[in-house]
């Protein structure tokens, strides 16, 4: 049995409380970045495909693999149209492995390339490497996270530990011998 005192142990069951709020609402958020409704998917093993923007912005152009293993091609080249004014807009290759992330189906999901959109509208992807791609791959084209991702596992880390730890040593204090 852990003495402590009274203050303490109303302390710690509301921190552990907070620590199970917190961890619901960092867990929906992630949820909420990579379920973007803004995001675009379509098969990698197509040469040219349209989508369309909904809202201006940084994008990345990532893969999508059903299998855990296996390297991922990353010296793809695309080129990207605006086809409202017909104009090409850059595509940068940025390879970042440690934004890669898995989805509740299992699938990795790694940024390969990244492009900035100044407006909404209709684009065109040409995708001159198809032959590099397994049959299930897919592209997914979804707005940039950046390090917000990064931030929110640190923040369902915390508050896992809160609530944890607030919640053994709560419990541990009110057990008699």
């Amino acid at each position: 049995m852990i003495i402590l005192p009274l203050w303490l142990k109303i302390v710690l069951p509301l921190g552990a409380l907070l620590g199970l709020f917190l961890l619901i609402k960092s867990i929906s958020r992630m949820l909420a970045l990579y379920n973007n409704p803004n995001s675009s998917e379509f098969s990698a093993l197509l040469p040219s495909t349209v989508f369309e923007i909904k809202q201006a912005g940084t994008y990345e152009i990532a893969v999508k693999r059903p299998s855990l293993f296996g390297v991922i091609p990353t010296a793809v080249t695309f080129r990207l149209l605006d086809l409202k004014s017909n104009a090409e807009l850059p595509v940068m290759r940025n390879v970042n492995l440690f934004s890669q992330r898995k989805n509740m189906s299992g699938e990795r999901i790694v940024p390969i390339a990244e492009f900035t959109a100044n407006e909404t509208g209709r684009y065109q992807l040409e995708n001159h490497n198809p032959e590099l791609f397994h049959e299930n791959d897919k592209f997914l084209v979804t707005p940039k996270t950046g390090a917000l991702g990064f931030l929110l596992i640190f923040a369902i880390l915390f508050s896992a530990i809160l609530f944890i730890g607030g919640s053994v040593i709560s419990m541990l204090s009110f057990v008699k011998k």
